[in-house]
């Protein structure tokens, strides 16, 4: 039996990132996504224009009808969007306990976007303590922050937290696990030319599959990040804007 991943997060139009990025990268590591959507975006390939929050009431319905029916073995957080999203997803968190939670804190798109209201990065906050393992890059990062060392996230309850540096200037792309107790993984890798949309996503839920089967959130993370490398390797421009990995 597929392994079941409940994504909540945005829809992209262009098939780039959010809902289904997230779909096409479980789908190719074997499990199967559901999905609660948060928000409908106006964007190409080339920027984002606007968005449009789902009613967290329809969300909450949508959520509760379908938890009725199927029970995933972990959570891929991505676009949230507002606060009143989050308390959605805090109360569906509360009825999957002990099932791994990985939040990709999407504050901004690199199509030169805004895709969250100002209030969410203290609003993401209240998830950590459910959050298995966080993917923020290093802007979102500074957010989630807000001035604080990165051991403030682990005293408010997150478990591993990696910090992905493609928005980091430089030939090399570093990427970093940390944990409590320090850097538990580091990775260099030869940056690809050209702008690509979606890699995030991708590499999150990437990781919440490993996770639903079973593996340790390191193996997890390993191997999400050679099958994301792989796609950006494949990557192609179906408009005039960036490159969309092939998932």
């Amino acid at each position: 039996m597929r392994p079941v991943v409940l994504v909540i997060a945005g829809h992209d139009p262009t098939g780039g990132a959010g809902i289904q990025a997230d779909i096409e990268a479980i789908h190719a590591a074997g499990g199967h996504a559901v999905t609660l959507v948060t928000a409908l975006t106006v964007q190409d390939t080339t920027g984002v224009q606007r968005f449009l929050i789902t009613p967290a009431e329809l969300l909450q319905q949508q959520a509760e009808v379908l938890l009725a029916d199927i029970r995933p073995q972990a959570v891929k957080l991505g676009m949230l969007g507002h606060p009143d999203i989050v308390e959605v997803v805090k109360s569906v968190l509360d009825r999957l306990p002990d099932i791994p939670v990985v939040l990709d804190p999407v504050l901004s798109s690199n199509l030169s976007g805004h895709l969250a209201d100002a209030a969410l990065p203290h609003a993401l906050l209240a998830l950590l303590p459910r959050t298995t393992l966080l993917t923020p890059n290093t802007l979102e990062l500074e957010q989630l922050l807000q001035g604080h060392t990165l051991n403030h996230l682990f005293d408010l309850g997150v478990d591993h937290v990696l910090i992905t540096g493609g928005h980091r200037p430089g030939s090399t792309l570093i990427n970093e696990l940390h944990h409590a107790e320090g850097c538990l993984w580091r990775s260099e890798i030869t940056r690809l030319p050209g702008e690509f949309h979606g890699s995030g996503c991708t590499l999150a839920s990437a990781c919440a599959i490993g996770l639903a089967q079973g593996l340790s959130t390191l193996d997890a993370v390993q191997r999400a990040q050679q099958y994301t490398t792989g796609t950006l390797q494949l990557a192609h421009i179906p408009g005039r804007g960036q490159f969309i990995p092939w998932r």
